[in-house]
């Protein structure tokens, strides 16, 4: 997991194009955030971290579709696409998308460009991953948001490091965004009522981080106080 860098502001416009690691979001992770009304914490937890947020156009196109089943997520996530927060890559084209891109992508779906986007089993996966992968050649630090374990794969498979939700909520521990644990299994909860893909709280390493946490804040507060 990337670790705390700067404080960060969806306000500011600038700092987003001035930092240098990226972290390219798929649809699941934005699914349950976006979807339980937490994107905010998303960000801020993923900014604080020192990270530029990308989005492929294909993921917007996934989020947006899940507005079906789950009502509000497409008016939410226009919200945040639109916003100072995000930055949007364009659809995949043959004419203008990255050659890296284009190339890492039909070899991962091992069929020509058109014929790859018209298939949508793990679509939005296999577009954040080529992403990555061109965004690593260059030499950026990259980060892909990916929680379905197939994508996780894809992602592995390309030297990519991968954030899960469990992550970003490890990381948000540390920034201290949860004072207590019941906050932080409220959050959870919420989180997974918007796919089926999470386990329950108690098979996660959550309890454990916050633990730890904790402790932490108690020996520092120890020694502050010792005269």
């Amino acid at each position: 997991m990337p670790k705390e860098q700067t404080e960060a502001s969806c306000d500011d416009a600038s700092s987003i194009g001035e930092q240098e690691p990226v972290c390219i979001l798929d649809a699941v992770i934005c699914v349950h955030f976006v979807g339980a009304n937490l994107q905010r914490l998303l960000v801020e937890v993923l900014q604080r971290a020192d990270l530029v947020l990308l989005v492929p156009q294909e993921v917007c196109d996934e989020v947006a579709r899940k507005d079906r089943k789950y009502r509000g997520l497409k008016l939410r996530w226009t919200r945040f696409t639109n916003s100072q927060c995000v930055e949007v890559l364009p659809a995949l084209e043959a004419q203008s998308a990255p050659k890296r891109v284009v190339e890492v992508f039909v070899e991962m779906r091992g069929r020509q460009l058109e014929d790859a986007l018209r298939e949508s089993k793990d679509l939005g996966e296999a577009v954040v991953v080529a992403h990555g992968v061109h965004y690593q050649d260059q030499g950026r630090e990259v980060f892909v948001a990916i929680d379905d374990q197939g994508g996780q794969a894809l992602a592995a498979g390309r030297d990519l490091e991968v954030i899960t939700v469990e992550d970003v909520l490890e990381m948000a521990i540390q920034f201290g965004k949860f004072p207590t644990e019941g906050g932080l299994k409220t959050t959870y909860e919420k989180l997974r009522k918007f796919g089926d893909g999470l386990p329950s709280y108690s098979s996660t390493t959550l309890a454990n981080a916050f633990g730890k946490w904790r402790a932490g804040r108690i020996r520092e507060q120890r020694e502050i106080s010792v005269p």
